[in-house]
Protein backbone atom coordinates (compact mmCIF):
# COMPACT_ATOMS: atom_id res chain seq x y z
CA UNK A 1 0.00 0.00 0.00
CA UNK A 2 1.57 3.45 -1.01
CA UNK A 3 2.23 5.39 1.96
CA UNK A 4 0.09 8.55 2.31
CA UNK A 5 1.81 12.21 1.59
CA UNK A 6 4.41 9.77 -0.18
CA UNK A 7 5.39 13.31 -2.25
CA UNK A 8 5.90 16.69 -0.46
CA UNK A 9 6.31 19.84 -1.80
CA UNK A 10 6.86 22.88 0.05
CA UNK A 11 6.96 26.74 -1.33
CA UNK A 12 8.66 29.77 0.17
CA UNK A 13 6.89 32.80 0.60
CA UNK A 14 8.77 36.08 0.63
CA UNK A 15 7.38 39.44 0.85
CA UNK A 16 8.22 42.32 -1.97
CA UNK A 17 8.23 45.62 -0.41
CA UNK A 18 6.91 48.33 -2.90
CA UNK A 19 8.96 50.81 -1.06
CA UNK A 20 11.87 51.50 1.63
CA UNK A 21 9.03 52.39 4.16
CA UNK A 22 8.39 49.21 6.38
CA UNK A 23 5.67 51.25 8.56
CA UNK A 24 2.59 49.80 6.61
CA UNK A 25 3.77 46.29 7.80
CA UNK A 26 5.26 47.06 11.25
CA UNK A 27 1.24 48.39 11.84
CA UNK A 28 -0.26 44.38 11.75
CA UNK A 29 -3.23 45.44 10.01
CA UNK A 30 -6.17 42.99 10.02
CA UNK A 31 -8.55 44.19 8.03
CA UNK A 32 -10.90 40.96 8.10
CA UNK A 33 -13.62 42.29 10.94
CA UNK A 34 -15.33 38.52 10.55
CA UNK A 35 -11.96 37.18 11.84
CA UNK A 36 -12.32 39.37 15.28
CA UNK A 37 -15.55 38.58 15.81
CA UNK A 38 -14.97 34.56 15.55
CA UNK A 39 -11.64 35.21 18.20
CA UNK A 40 -14.18 37.30 20.44
CA UNK A 41 -16.92 34.19 20.23
CA UNK A 42 -14.51 31.32 20.59
CA UNK A 43 -13.14 33.16 23.58
CA UNK A 44 -16.60 33.59 25.18
CA UNK A 45 -16.97 37.49 25.30
CA UNK A 46 -20.66 37.16 23.33
CA UNK A 47 -21.67 35.04 25.98
CA UNK A 48 -24.54 37.72 27.64
CA UNK A 49 -25.26 37.47 31.68
CA UNK A 50 -28.94 38.21 32.46
CA UNK A 51 -28.01 42.05 34.36
CA UNK A 52 -28.32 45.27 33.19
CA UNK A 53 -25.67 47.85 33.21
CA UNK A 54 -26.23 50.77 35.97
CA UNK A 55 -28.32 53.86 34.30
CA UNK A 56 -28.85 55.85 37.63
CA UNK A 57 -28.47 56.07 40.89
CA UNK A 58 -30.36 58.13 43.79
CA UNK A 59 -28.94 58.68 47.14
CA UNK A 60 -30.45 60.52 50.12
CA UNK A 61 -27.67 61.36 52.89
CA UNK A 62 -28.28 62.26 56.17
CA UNK A 63 -25.63 65.50 57.80
CA UNK A 64 -24.83 66.89 60.85
CA UNK A 65 -21.98 69.85 61.69
CA UNK A 66 -20.04 69.49 65.13
CA UNK A 67 -21.68 72.46 67.30
CA UNK A 68 -19.92 72.40 70.60
CA UNK A 69 -16.67 72.09 71.13
CA UNK A 70 -14.23 71.12 74.64
CA UNK A 71 -10.69 71.80 74.97
CA UNK A 72 -8.78 69.12 77.10
CA UNK A 73 -11.77 68.79 79.15
CA UNK A 74 -12.45 72.04 79.56
CA UNK A 75 -15.67 74.06 79.42
CA UNK A 76 -17.29 73.05 76.23
CA UNK A 77 -18.36 76.47 73.83
CA UNK A 78 -20.02 77.15 70.53
CA UNK A 79 -16.96 77.04 68.06
CA UNK A 80 -17.23 79.68 65.79
CA UNK A 81 -18.02 79.30 61.90
CA UNK A 82 -15.65 81.92 60.35
CA UNK A 83 -12.53 79.99 61.46
CA UNK A 84 -11.10 76.30 60.73
CA UNK A 85 -11.09 73.90 63.56
CA UNK A 86 -7.88 73.30 63.88
CA UNK A 87 -7.00 77.07 64.35
CA UNK A 88 -9.67 76.37 67.42
CA UNK A 89 -7.88 72.74 68.54
CA UNK A 90 -3.89 74.17 67.81
CA UNK A 91 -4.37 77.70 69.37
CA UNK A 92 -1.90 79.05 72.21
CA UNK A 93 -1.76 81.88 74.20
CA UNK A 94 1.26 83.87 72.69
CA UNK A 95 3.10 85.14 75.49
CA UNK A 96 2.79 88.95 76.39
CA UNK A 97 7.23 90.22 75.41
CA UNK A 98 8.26 93.67 76.01
CA UNK A 99 6.89 95.02 72.69
CA UNK A 100 3.58 94.02 73.50
CA UNK A 101 3.15 95.12 77.11
CA UNK A 102 4.00 98.59 75.43
CA UNK A 103 1.99 98.32 72.46
CA UNK A 104 -1.16 97.48 74.61
CA UNK A 105 -0.88 100.08 77.23
CA UNK A 106 -0.49 102.73 74.43
CA UNK A 107 -3.75 101.32 73.07
CA UNK A 108 -5.58 101.86 76.03
CA UNK A 109 -4.04 105.34 76.37
CA UNK A 110 -5.72 105.90 72.58
CA UNK A 111 -8.87 104.88 73.64
CA UNK A 112 -8.89 106.98 76.70
CA UNK A 113 -8.01 109.91 74.63
CA UNK A 114 -10.27 109.39 71.69
CA UNK A 115 -13.38 109.01 73.94
CA UNK A 116 -12.65 112.73 75.73
CA UNK A 117 -11.16 110.65 78.86
CA UNK A 118 -7.63 112.02 78.64
CA UNK A 119 -7.18 112.72 82.35
CA UNK A 120 -8.02 109.52 83.48
CA UNK A 121 -4.72 108.57 81.81
CA UNK A 122 -3.22 109.97 84.88
CA UNK A 123 -4.49 108.04 87.72
CA UNK A 124 -3.69 104.69 85.75
CA UNK A 125 -0.43 105.87 85.22
CA UNK A 126 0.05 106.18 89.10
CA UNK A 127 -1.26 103.31 89.90
CA UNK A 128 1.77 100.92 91.40
CA UNK A 129 -0.06 97.72 90.47
CA UNK A 130 -0.45 98.73 86.67
CA UNK A 131 2.74 100.44 86.13
CA UNK A 132 5.50 98.97 84.35
CA UNK A 133 8.22 98.62 86.14
CA UNK A 134 11.91 98.01 84.22
CA UNK A 135 14.24 94.98 85.73
CA UNK A 136 16.99 96.15 88.03
CA UNK A 137 20.20 94.98 86.54
CA UNK A 138 21.25 93.22 89.77
CA UNK A 139 22.38 89.72 90.04
CA UNK A 140 18.68 87.70 90.07
CA UNK A 141 19.23 84.83 88.18
CA UNK A 142 15.20 83.94 88.58
CA UNK A 143 14.05 87.23 87.47
CA UNK A 144 12.73 85.95 83.74
CA UNK A 145 12.27 89.93 82.90
CA UNK A 146 15.69 90.43 83.48
CA UNK A 147 17.25 87.27 81.58
CA UNK A 148 15.02 88.49 78.86
CA UNK A 149 16.86 91.69 78.00
CA UNK A 150 20.55 91.09 78.51
CA UNK A 151 21.10 90.42 74.68
CA UNK A 152 19.16 93.30 73.06
CA UNK A 153 19.87 96.56 73.83
CA UNK A 154 17.53 98.18 71.91
CA UNK A 155 14.83 95.63 74.74
CA UNK A 156 17.00 97.64 77.21
CA UNK A 157 16.70 101.15 76.18
CA UNK A 158 12.64 100.31 75.25
CA UNK A 159 12.74 99.18 79.27
CA UNK A 160 14.13 102.24 80.71
CA UNK A 161 11.52 104.58 78.58
CA UNK A 162 8.77 103.04 79.78
CA UNK A 163 10.06 102.38 83.55
CA UNK A 164 7.43 104.07 85.56
CA UNK A 165 5.67 106.66 82.49
CA UNK A 166 2.95 104.38 81.36
CA UNK A 167 1.29 101.07 82.28
CA UNK A 168 1.84 97.54 81.89
CA UNK A 169 -0.62 96.57 79.30
CA UNK A 170 -0.03 92.71 80.60
CA UNK A 171 -1.09 93.35 84.11
CA UNK A 172 -4.37 95.62 82.92
CA UNK A 173 -5.26 92.59 81.26
CA UNK A 174 -4.77 89.92 84.07
CA UNK A 175 -6.68 92.64 86.30
CA UNK A 176 -9.60 93.09 83.85
CA UNK A 177 -10.33 89.48 83.82
CA UNK A 178 -11.62 89.50 87.20
CA UNK A 179 -12.12 93.60 87.34
CA UNK A 180 -14.05 96.75 85.75
CA UNK A 181 -11.46 99.56 84.42
CA UNK A 182 -13.42 102.31 86.29
CA UNK A 183 -12.35 100.27 89.94
CA UNK A 184 -8.78 101.77 89.35
CA UNK A 185 -10.68 105.20 89.81
CA UNK A 186 -11.61 106.86 92.43
CA UNK A 187 -15.74 106.86 91.34
CA UNK A 188 -17.33 104.53 88.78
CA UNK A 189 -17.60 105.50 85.14
CA UNK A 190 -19.45 102.94 82.99
CA UNK A 191 -17.95 104.89 79.96
CA UNK A 192 -14.68 103.54 81.43
CA UNK A 193 -15.96 99.94 82.03
CA UNK A 194 -17.24 100.22 77.86
CA UNK A 195 -13.98 101.13 76.69
CA UNK A 196 -12.20 98.52 79.44
CA UNK A 197 -14.34 95.71 77.23
CA UNK A 198 -13.87 96.92 74.23
CA UNK A 199 -9.98 97.52 75.26
CA UNK A 200 -10.23 93.62 76.27
CA UNK A 201 -11.28 92.65 72.40
CA UNK A 202 -8.80 94.40 71.18
CA UNK A 203 -6.37 92.44 72.72
CA UNK A 204 -8.05 89.11 72.59
CA UNK A 205 -7.98 89.86 68.61
CA UNK A 206 -4.21 90.84 68.90
CA UNK A 207 -3.42 87.49 70.74
CA UNK A 208 -5.35 85.54 68.20
CA UNK A 209 -6.85 83.84 70.84
CA UNK A 210 -9.64 81.86 69.11
CA UNK A 211 -10.94 80.04 72.23
CA UNK A 212 -12.83 82.02 75.28
CA UNK A 213 -11.30 82.10 77.84
CA UNK A 214 -8.05 80.83 76.40
CA UNK A 215 -8.89 77.65 76.75
CA UNK A 216 -5.92 75.40 75.38
CA UNK A 217 -6.64 72.07 74.50
CA UNK A 218 -2.14 71.48 74.80
CA UNK A 219 -1.76 68.41 77.05
CA UNK A 220 1.56 69.00 78.85
CA UNK A 221 1.96 65.60 80.76
CA UNK A 222 1.34 64.06 76.87
CA UNK A 223 2.71 67.13 74.26
CA UNK A 224 -0.66 66.33 72.47
CA UNK A 225 -3.42 68.39 71.75
CA UNK A 226 -6.60 66.93 73.35
CA UNK A 227 -10.22 67.75 72.13
CA UNK A 228 -13.85 66.63 71.99
CA UNK A 229 -16.93 67.70 69.55
CA UNK A 230 -20.68 66.97 69.66
CA UNK A 231 -22.79 67.01 66.84
CA UNK A 232 -26.76 65.72 66.82
CA UNK A 233 -27.98 63.04 64.98
CA UNK A 234 -31.37 62.98 65.66
CA UNK A 235 -34.14 64.43 67.84
CA UNK A 236 -32.69 62.79 70.40
CA UNK A 237 -29.27 61.17 70.19
CA UNK A 238 -26.04 63.03 70.32
CA UNK A 239 -22.04 61.60 68.56
CA UNK A 240 -19.11 62.65 70.70
CA UNK A 241 -16.51 62.33 68.82
CA UNK A 242 -12.64 62.46 70.71
CA UNK A 243 -9.25 63.79 69.51
CA UNK A 244 -7.05 62.11 71.75
CA UNK A 245 -3.38 62.32 70.49
CA UNK A 246 -3.06 65.45 67.72
CA UNK A 247 0.65 65.53 67.48
CA UNK A 248 -0.01 69.12 65.90
CA UNK A 249 0.59 68.26 62.06
CA UNK A 250 -2.61 67.82 59.71
CA UNK A 251 -5.98 67.46 61.30
CA UNK A 252 -7.56 64.51 60.04
CA UNK A 253 -10.63 62.65 59.93
CA UNK A 254 -8.62 59.29 61.31
CA UNK A 255 -7.73 61.81 64.19
CA UNK A 256 -10.92 61.03 65.79
CA UNK A 257 -12.26 58.65 67.71
CA UNK A 258 -15.83 57.90 69.71
CA UNK A 259 -15.89 59.46 72.65
CA UNK A 260 -18.33 59.00 75.99
CA UNK A 261 -20.96 61.00 76.84
CA UNK A 262 -20.22 64.80 77.91
CA UNK A 263 -22.70 66.89 79.68
CA UNK A 264 -21.55 70.17 78.92
CA UNK A 265 -21.43 69.14 75.36
CA UNK A 266 -24.85 68.29 75.28
CA UNK A 267 -26.01 71.85 76.15
CA UNK A 268 -27.19 74.56 73.20
CA UNK A 269 -27.57 71.68 70.66
CA UNK A 270 -29.95 71.80 67.74
CA UNK A 271 -31.09 69.08 66.18
CA UNK A 272 -32.93 71.19 63.37
CA UNK A 273 -30.09 72.19 61.59
CA UNK A 274 -29.70 68.78 60.72
CA UNK A 275 -30.01 68.29 56.48
CA UNK A 276 -31.31 65.71 53.85
CA UNK A 277 -29.19 65.59 50.87
CA UNK A 278 -31.21 63.99 47.52
CA UNK A 279 -28.82 63.32 44.34
CA UNK A 280 -29.76 61.54 41.43
CA UNK A 281 -26.53 60.76 38.77
CA UNK A 282 -24.90 58.54 36.19
CA UNK A 283 -22.84 56.29 37.91
CA UNK A 284 -19.61 56.08 36.32
CA UNK A 285 -17.18 53.18 36.05
CA UNK A 286 -13.48 53.87 37.90
CA UNK A 287 -10.66 53.58 36.25
CA UNK A 288 -6.53 54.09 36.95
CA UNK A 289 -3.64 53.90 35.29
CA UNK A 290 -2.52 50.52 34.22
CA UNK A 291 -5.92 48.98 34.99
CA UNK A 292 -6.83 45.91 32.68
CA UNK A 293 -9.20 46.27 30.01
CA UNK A 294 -12.36 44.58 29.76
CA UNK A 295 -11.65 42.83 26.21
CA UNK A 296 -8.71 40.74 25.31
CA UNK A 297 -8.55 42.56 22.00
CA UNK A 298 -7.70 46.06 23.46
CA UNK A 299 -4.15 47.05 23.46
CA UNK A 300 -3.64 48.29 27.27
CA UNK A 301 -1.31 50.52 29.25
CA UNK A 302 2.22 49.79 29.41
CA UNK A 303 2.72 52.96 32.31
CA UNK A 304 1.82 50.33 35.26
CA UNK A 305 2.71 47.17 35.19
CA UNK A 306 0.67 45.26 37.69
CA UNK A 307 2.51 41.84 37.28
CA UNK A 308 6.00 43.48 38.26
CA UNK A 309 4.93 44.01 41.91
CA UNK A 310 7.00 42.40 44.37
CA UNK A 311 5.54 41.84 47.81
CA UNK A 312 6.14 39.51 50.97
CA UNK A 313 3.59 37.58 52.96
CA UNK A 314 3.85 40.54 55.54
CA UNK A 315 2.92 43.20 52.57
CA UNK A 316 -0.94 43.03 52.98
CA UNK A 317 -1.61 46.31 51.84
CA UNK A 318 0.07 45.73 48.93
CA UNK A 319 -1.36 42.33 48.44
CA UNK A 320 -4.95 43.61 48.44
CA UNK A 321 -4.15 46.55 46.02
CA UNK A 322 -2.65 44.56 43.69
CA UNK A 323 -6.03 42.08 44.16
CA UNK A 324 -8.63 44.89 43.78
CA UNK A 325 -6.52 46.03 40.67
CA UNK A 326 -6.48 42.71 38.99
CA UNK A 327 -9.87 40.99 39.81
CA UNK A 328 -12.43 43.95 40.64
CA UNK A 329 -11.30 46.49 38.20
CA UNK A 330 -14.23 46.52 36.08
CA UNK A 331 -16.99 46.05 38.90
CA UNK A 332 -16.95 49.20 40.54
CA UNK A 333 -18.92 52.11 39.79
CA UNK A 334 -18.41 55.81 40.99
CA UNK A 335 -21.00 58.24 42.02
CA UNK A 336 -19.60 61.77 43.74
CA UNK A 337 -21.65 63.50 46.86
CA UNK A 338 -20.57 67.10 47.30
CA UNK A 339 -21.08 67.06 51.26
CA UNK A 340 -20.78 70.44 53.08
CA UNK A 341 -17.45 71.00 55.67
CA UNK A 342 -17.30 70.45 58.90
CA UNK A 343 -20.39 67.71 58.75
CA UNK A 344 -20.99 63.93 59.79
CA UNK A 345 -22.55 62.31 57.34
CA UNK A 346 -24.77 59.08 57.03
CA UNK A 347 -25.95 57.60 53.55
CA UNK A 348 -29.82 56.88 54.58
CA UNK A 349 -30.47 54.88 51.07
CA UNK A 350 -28.99 54.09 47.78
CA UNK A 351 -30.83 52.92 45.09
CA UNK A 352 -29.95 51.56 41.17
CA UNK A 353 -31.24 51.79 38.25
CA UNK A 354 -30.16 49.71 35.39
CA UNK A 355 -30.87 49.94 31.79
CA UNK A 356 -33.70 47.53 31.93
CA UNK A 357 -35.55 49.68 34.27
CA UNK A 358 -34.86 47.18 37.67
CA UNK A 359 -34.15 48.93 40.69
CA UNK A 360 -32.08 47.52 43.31
CA UNK A 361 -31.54 48.80 47.13
CA UNK A 362 -27.45 48.46 48.21
CA UNK A 363 -27.43 46.84 51.12
CA UNK A 364 -24.21 46.47 53.65
CA UNK A 365 -22.53 43.59 53.84
CA UNK A 366 -23.89 42.15 57.25
CA UNK A 367 -21.14 39.40 56.81
CA UNK A 368 -18.49 41.57 57.10
CA UNK A 369 -18.90 44.56 60.44
CA UNK A 370 -15.07 44.52 61.19
CA UNK A 371 -15.01 46.06 57.60
CA UNK A 372 -14.69 50.05 58.53
CA UNK A 373 -13.56 51.69 55.86
CA UNK A 374 -13.49 55.86 56.62
CA UNK A 375 -15.57 54.47 59.98
CA UNK A 376 -14.52 56.27 63.33
CA UNK A 377 -16.41 53.61 65.50
CA UNK A 378 -18.29 50.15 65.39
CA UNK A 379 -21.44 51.64 67.81
CA UNK A 380 -23.78 54.59 66.77
CA UNK A 381 -20.99 56.21 64.71
CA UNK A 382 -20.08 53.45 62.46
CA UNK A 383 -22.10 54.48 59.62
CA UNK A 384 -21.17 58.29 59.50
CA UNK A 385 -18.51 59.66 57.77
CA UNK A 386 -16.65 62.39 59.69
CA UNK A 387 -15.09 65.36 57.81
CA UNK A 388 -13.77 67.75 59.93
CA UNK A 389 -13.93 71.56 58.79
CA UNK A 390 -10.06 72.06 58.60
CA UNK A 391 -7.85 74.42 56.66
CA UNK A 392 -5.76 72.89 53.79
CA UNK A 393 -2.47 74.27 52.22
CA UNK A 394 -1.54 76.53 55.30
CA UNK A 395 1.50 78.47 55.70
CA UNK A 396 4.10 78.62 58.89
CA UNK A 397 6.84 80.58 59.82
CA UNK A 398 10.20 79.46 61.40
CA UNK A 399 10.13 77.65 64.26
CA UNK A 400 9.84 79.96 67.10
CA UNK A 401 10.54 77.98 69.61
CA UNK A 402 12.64 74.56 69.06
CA UNK A 403 13.06 71.86 71.94
CA UNK A 404 14.57 68.43 71.49
CA UNK A 405 13.86 65.74 74.30
CA UNK A 406 16.80 63.02 74.62
CA UNK A 407 16.78 59.97 76.74
CA UNK A 408 19.83 59.56 78.68
CA UNK A 409 19.79 56.08 79.79
CA UNK A 410 23.41 55.84 81.44
CA UNK A 411 22.18 58.99 83.81
CA UNK A 412 18.40 57.45 83.89
CA UNK A 413 16.56 60.96 82.94
CA UNK A 414 15.47 63.23 79.93
CA UNK A 415 17.24 66.41 78.55
CA UNK A 416 15.00 69.01 77.16
CA UNK A 417 17.74 70.83 75.30
CA UNK A 418 16.85 74.10 73.67
CA UNK A 419 17.57 74.79 70.23
CA UNK A 420 15.91 77.77 69.81
CA UNK A 421 14.45 80.37 72.42
CA UNK A 422 12.83 83.49 71.85
CA UNK A 423 14.45 86.87 72.38
CA UNK A 424 11.48 88.61 73.96
CA UNK A 425 10.83 91.11 71.02
CA UNK A 426 9.52 88.66 68.49
CA UNK A 427 12.76 86.93 67.03
CA UNK A 428 14.78 84.08 67.77
CA UNK A 429 18.10 83.04 69.19
CA UNK A 430 20.53 80.11 68.97
CA UNK A 431 19.83 77.93 72.24
CA UNK A 432 23.36 76.97 72.89
CA UNK A 433 24.94 80.25 72.14
CA UNK A 434 22.29 82.45 74.04
CA UNK A 435 22.41 80.17 77.27
CA UNK A 436 26.21 81.17 77.40
CA UNK A 437 26.03 84.42 76.64
CA UNK A 438 23.45 84.94 79.62
CA UNK A 439 25.79 82.83 81.65
CA UNK A 440 28.58 85.54 81.20
CA UNK A 441 26.02 88.51 81.75
CA UNK A 442 24.93 86.98 84.83
CA UNK A 443 28.54 86.28 86.30
CA UNK A 444 29.39 89.59 85.40
CA UNK A 445 26.29 90.97 87.57
CA UNK A 446 27.42 88.50 90.25
CA UNK A 447 30.90 89.93 90.55
CA UNK A 448 32.51 86.64 90.96
CA UNK A 449 35.64 86.14 88.62
CA UNK A 450 36.09 83.41 85.83
CA UNK A 451 37.37 79.91 87.31
CA UNK A 452 40.89 80.15 87.41
CA UNK A 453 42.62 76.98 86.05
CA UNK A 454 44.39 74.82 88.63
CA UNK A 455 48.81 75.84 89.56
CA UNK A 456 50.73 73.48 87.32
CA UNK A 457 52.81 71.60 90.28
CA UNK A 458 55.54 70.38 88.14
CA UNK A 459 54.89 66.88 88.65
CA UNK A 460 52.24 65.07 86.93
CA UNK A 461 49.86 62.91 89.11
CA UNK A 462 49.36 59.50 88.12
CA UNK A 463 45.47 60.02 88.67
CA UNK A 464 43.26 62.92 88.82
CA UNK A 465 39.88 62.69 90.86
CA UNK A 466 36.42 65.29 90.20
CA UNK A 467 33.71 65.29 92.14
CA UNK A 468 31.37 65.46 88.73
CA UNK A 469 30.98 67.60 85.45
CA UNK A 470 28.19 69.30 84.29
CA UNK A 471 25.87 70.04 81.23
CA UNK A 472 25.76 72.87 79.13
CA UNK A 473 22.90 75.09 80.65
CA UNK A 474 20.29 74.94 77.66
CA UNK A 475 19.93 71.45 78.72
CA UNK A 476 16.94 71.38 81.29
CA UNK A 477 16.49 67.86 83.11
CA UNK A 478 13.68 65.91 83.74
CA UNK A 479 13.83 62.89 86.26
CA UNK A 480 11.76 59.98 86.74
CA UNK A 481 9.13 59.56 89.33
CA UNK A 482 6.68 57.30 90.82
CA UNK A 483 3.14 59.18 91.58
CA UNK A 484 1.70 56.23 93.07
CA UNK A 485 4.12 53.90 95.25
CA UNK A 486 2.60 50.36 94.37
CA UNK A 487 1.75 51.55 90.49
CA UNK A 488 4.63 50.68 87.91
CA UNK A 489 3.63 54.01 86.12
CA UNK A 490 6.50 56.21 85.72
CA UNK A 491 6.50 60.17 85.10
CA UNK A 492 9.23 62.55 83.93
CA UNK A 493 9.20 65.65 86.46
CA UNK A 494 11.21 68.76 85.17
CA UNK A 495 13.76 69.33 87.71
CA UNK A 496 16.66 72.24 87.68
CA UNK A 497 20.83 71.86 87.21
CA UNK A 498 22.51 74.07 89.84
CA UNK A 499 24.02 77.05 88.35
CA UNK A 500 27.42 77.24 90.20
CA UNK A 501 29.94 80.33 90.25
CA UNK A 502 33.20 80.00 91.82
CA UNK A 503 33.30 82.78 94.55
CA UNK A 504 29.46 83.18 94.96
CA UNK A 505 27.68 82.66 98.37
CA UNK A 506 25.26 79.97 96.92
CA UNK A 507 24.09 77.72 93.99
CA UNK A 508 21.07 79.02 92.30
CA UNK A 509 18.90 77.39 89.36
CA UNK A 510 18.81 77.13 85.75
CA UNK A 511 15.33 78.00 84.49
CA UNK A 512 13.84 77.07 81.24
CA UNK A 513 13.99 79.80 78.62
CA UNK A 514 10.87 78.43 76.38
CA UNK A 515 7.62 78.24 76.66
CA UNK A 516 6.99 74.92 75.70
CA UNK A 517 8.36 73.74 79.09
CA UNK A 518 7.95 76.12 81.33
CA UNK A 519 4.25 75.27 81.29
CA UNK A 520 2.64 78.60 82.78
CA UNK A 521 -0.88 79.36 82.89
CA UNK A 522 -2.84 81.44 80.61
CA UNK A 523 -2.67 84.72 83.86
CA UNK A 524 1.58 83.83 83.93
CA UNK A 525 1.74 82.06 87.07
CA UNK A 526 4.22 78.82 86.45
CA UNK A 527 2.81 75.56 87.33
CA UNK A 528 5.06 72.07 87.78
CA UNK A 529 5.14 70.00 84.50
CA UNK A 530 5.20 66.21 84.93
CA UNK A 531 5.48 63.97 81.13
CA UNK A 532 4.14 60.90 80.70
CA UNK A 533 6.77 59.06 80.75
CA UNK A 534 6.05 56.56 77.71
CA UNK A 535 6.08 59.75 75.56
CA UNK A 536 9.54 59.98 75.37
CA UNK A 537 10.90 56.84 73.02
CA UNK A 538 14.63 56.05 72.82
CA UNK A 539 15.27 58.48 69.58
CA UNK A 540 13.49 61.11 71.61
CA UNK A 541 10.60 63.72 70.12
CA UNK A 542 10.93 67.41 68.82
CA UNK A 543 8.85 70.38 69.85
CA UNK A 544 8.28 73.05 68.06
CA UNK A 545 6.03 76.34 68.18
CA UNK A 546 5.11 77.86 64.75
CA UNK A 547 2.58 80.88 63.40
CA UNK A 548 0.26 79.63 60.86
CA UNK A 549 -1.75 81.11 58.44
CA UNK A 550 -4.61 80.34 56.19
CA UNK A 551 -7.26 81.44 54.03
CA UNK A 552 -10.93 80.00 55.03
CA UNK A 553 -14.23 79.41 52.83
CA UNK A 554 -15.22 83.56 53.37
CA UNK A 555 -11.97 84.38 52.10
CA UNK A 556 -10.50 85.96 55.27
CA UNK A 557 -7.27 84.75 56.65
CA UNK A 558 -6.89 82.98 60.35
CA UNK A 559 -3.63 83.33 61.81
CA UNK A 560 -2.77 80.94 64.57
CA UNK A 561 0.09 79.99 66.85
CA UNK A 562 0.60 76.05 67.21
CA UNK A 563 2.89 73.45 68.44
CA UNK A 564 4.07 70.60 66.89
CA UNK A 565 5.65 67.43 67.51
CA UNK A 566 8.01 65.10 66.20
CA UNK A 567 9.69 62.14 66.26
CA UNK A 568 13.54 62.07 66.89
CA UNK A 569 15.81 60.36 64.48
CA UNK A 570 19.24 59.71 66.53
CA UNK A 571 19.96 59.10 70.19
CA UNK A 572 22.23 60.81 72.14
CA UNK A 573 24.25 61.07 75.35
CA UNK A 574 24.83 64.41 77.82
CA UNK A 575 27.94 63.05 79.46
CA UNK A 576 26.80 63.45 82.73
CA UNK A 577 29.23 61.69 85.19
CA UNK A 578 29.78 61.72 88.79
CA UNK A 579 32.99 60.57 90.82
CA UNK A 580 35.36 60.48 87.78
CA UNK A 581 38.66 59.40 88.16
CA UNK A 582 40.92 59.89 85.53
Amino acid sequence: MAEKNALLLWERLLPSPESQDVADALRCEIRDPLWLLARQWQLGEFQAADAGMAASAHVIARTTNAQRFSANGQPAFSPPGDKPLDSIVESILPEFDLVLRMETGRKWRQLLVKAGKQTFWDQFCQMPLLQYKAPAVVFDPDNAELRAVYHEPYEQSLAALGNSRTIDGWKLFKELQTRKASDFLSSSDPAVDSLGEQWKNWVNERLLAHNPGFASSWDASRMEYVAKVAAPVSDTETAFLHAPEHNGQQLAWHDWVSAAEKADLKQDLHPQDIQIHRKTALPAAVGFPGMPRARWWEMEDSTIDLSNIKAQKTDTGILLLAEFSLLYSNDWLLMPLSLPLGSLSKIQSLRVTDVFGVQTIMQQNAGRADWRLFQLAENQLADWMWLPPVSIGRVQSEALEEIKFIRDEMANMVWAVEQTVSDGIGGTLEGSSSAKGLEEWLRSLSGTPDATPLPDLGVPGDYAYTIGNTVPPHWIPFIPFRPVENKPDMMLRRAAMPRIFDGAESATRIRPRTSLIRNNAPTGESRRLDIQEEEIPATGITLKTYWRRARWLDGTTVTWLAREKRLGKTTETSGLQFDVLK
